[in-house]
């Protein structure tokens, strides 16, 4: 397995923040001791980047490759019913505040959590007590027939195939949605881990014994890549079932075929689209096969339809490796007296920095497993943790099986079993609800959980998660610190690099096309 060093791991993101990269080398991951002091955790300069690493991608032009991601990431027509994107789960600061049907029944199949009694109702954001599991819905169920011939139409020739427990609403995600900001610093994606940190250009699965047959060449490091190529042709998520990535009858035949985000505007000046932008009117100048031209060459251009997976996993990865919300008044040095407080309980009695640590905020980094190793202090594998959340029966996290049969888990430890990625925690404020399961309601229901030593003594525990004694006041300043030392602005305001096109979210709302933006300082 290769994880990379961490140089190369910089060098393939060009858009990773001075203060980031400061305060990985100034404090080497960001010690406790540097955090428990009251530290700023500014960075205020640092030395300049390295040119990126594009061995692997075969990108030709960095610009141009965000250019085709964010279009590919935001547009409505990639869903089988015309109406989902990528971005339809990651809108709202990368994750998903929607409430209405987003509530999976978990294992025993029976919703009873936050007021709902079944599918389509609204949840009442709540702590949950049983295997329930606040997801995200995607489509209604349905089989793929085939691609529809009038490039005007959004939507795939499907059949109904309405199973319980969602029946004709829209089947919701069994995990919470993770969100996409802050990503790129992740060795592996998704709460398991199962997207590789190197992309095969076809599946989520790298070199794994789950990876497909259409392997290609592989790009490392590039675990968005894997992450983006999973959820377009999943049944539950954005595509009717048995729609295919690339070739004829295929999701490669139907964007390549229509023009990129025809029925949503972009704002002239969005930040990486707004060259392209048709303002006044929706979609942009250029076609799907034009844009990738222009990111992996005329050849890449000519061979689209055989090889869009690729171009789409890289693409999606190049973008979203620019939402990197590194202007909090944690990374600015302008935090509030109790923001310090917390701060320091942050890195101190309140022990999150064991998990949260580096200026990444996660041991789940490239970063951090460059430095300390693929294992953890319990043996299982570095970055994924059980801290119980739930009963770890209910879901076995880094300890599940792939499509062939093989462990997402690395170490083969028992100790992978219930066990979840560490999430990073800049705009944490904006991402509720929290956990793999969606299950604790704010940032302060998280503190209480790791106050009391999580909820369920399960075997695989992590040696970590222990009863803290923190006073209320304690909480109070943690809290403070989490919720808005943490903020970054522009991402609460929809700035660049945060800025994007219209959307229509279903059984959401209507979101406006921002571009650029300057109120945030």
């Amino acid at each position: 397995m290769h994880t990379g060093n961490t140089l190369s791991w910089f060098r393939r993101h060009p858009f990773a923040s001075a203060a980031l990269i400061f305060t990985a080398i100034a404090f080497g991951p960001l010690s406790m001791d540097a955090q428990a002091d009251g530290g700023s955790g500014k960075g205020g300069g640092g030395a300049a980047l390295a040119a990126p690493d594009r061995a692997g991608t075969g990108i030709i032009n960095n610009a141009a490759a965000i250019r085709l991601g964010k279009a590919l990431f935001w547009d409505s027509q990639s869903g089988g019913d015309g109406q989902i994107a990528c971005a339809t789960c990651h809108f709202h600061a990368g994750a998903d505040n929607r409430t209405f049907n987003t509530l999976h029944p978990g294992p025993d199949g029976i919703f009873a959590s936050g007021g709902v009694t079944a599918a389509g109702q609204n949840f009442s954001p709540s702590n949950i007590v049983n295997d329930d599991r606040v997801g995200s819905q995607g489509i209604v169920g349905s089989i793929f027939v085939g691609i529809d011939g009038n490039a005007n139409h959004a939507a795939d020739i499907c059949t109904p195939n309405e199973t319980a427990p969602f029946f004709h609403n829209r089947r919701v995600t069994g995990r919470n949605t993770p969100s996409v900001v802050n990503a790129t610093f992740n060795r592996q994606n998704f709460w398991d881990g199962r997207a590789n940190d190197n992309f095969n250009g076809s599946d989520p699965f790298g070199l794994t014994g789950n990876a497909g047959a259409g392997i290609g060449q592989t790009a490392t490091n590039s675990s968005l890549a894997s992450q983006a190529v999973g959820p377009p042709n999943n049944p539950t998520e954005m595509s009717c079932e048995g729609r295919t990535f690339n070739g004829p009858n295929s999701l490669a035949a139907k964007m390549l075929a229509r023009t990129p985000l025809r029925n949503q505007m972009v704002h002239p000046q969005d930040s990486a689209l707004g060259g392209l932008s048709n303002w006044p009117n929706p979609g942009l100048s250029k076609s799907y096969t034009q844009l990738i031209g222009d990111a992996f060459g005329s050849a890449a251009a000519g061979n689209a339809q055989a090889n869009f997976s690729r171009y789409w996993g890289l693409g999606i990865q190049a973008y979203v490796s620019t939402l990197i919300p590194d202007k909090t008044p944690f990374d600015m040095g302008t935090m509030t007296s109790s923001q310090k407080k917390g701060q320091s309980i942050f890195g101190g009695k309140g022990q999150c920095s064991k998990c949260h640590s580096g200026a990444e905020l996660t041991d789940a980094s490239v970063n951090h497993a460059a430095q300390n190793g693929l294992v953890n202090e319990d043996g299982g594998d570095q970055g994924f943790h059980n801290t119980g959340v739930t009963p770890t029966a209910e879901d076995v996290g880094r300890a599940g099986t792939g499509p062939n049969g093989v462990a997402w888990s690395q170490s083969g430890s028992p100790m992978d079993r219930g066990a979840f990625k560490t999430p990073a925690l800049r705009n944490d404020k904006l991402t509720a609800p929290y956990m793999h399961n969606g299950g604790k309601a704010t940032l302060a229901d998280v503190v209480d959980f790791y106050d009391r030593g999580g909820d369920v003594q399960n075997p695989e525990l992590a040696k970590r998660i222990k009863k803290l004694g923190l006073s209320s006041s304690d909480k109070a300043a943690l809290v403070d610190f989490l919720m808005n030392a943490l903020t970054d602005c522009r991402t609460e305001r929809e700035e660049a690099p945060f800025d994007h096109p219209s959307l229509v979210v279903p059984n959401g709302v209507s979101v406006p096309a921002t571009g650029g933006g300057h109120t945030c300082q």
